[in-house]
């Protein structure tokens, strides 16, 4: 309950989270802490987050820690 309206109020006020698995990697946001083969996964994306990434009014303040899919 307490997320719910923390993130609502965040919403409101410009700031939004980012980073899911399943996104295309952008170095421009996301900072990748590892590669792992995923034979799942397609190559390049997103496979794990670690952290969230913050952003306010389209201005990175936080970028997404992941892990990113690469080719087996």
């Amino acid at each position: 309950m307490t997320d719910d309206g923390l993130s609502k109020a965040f919403k409101k006020n410009g700031l939004e989270k980012f980073g899911m698995p399943g996104e295309k990697f952008d170095p421009n946001i996301h900072e990748a802490l590892f590669e792992y083969p995923d034979p799942n996964g397609e190559a390049g994306n997103i496979g794990q987050v670690m952290k969230k990434g913050f952003m306010l009014n389209s201005r990175v303040l936080r970028p997404a820690e992941v892990g990113v899919v690469k080719a087996p």
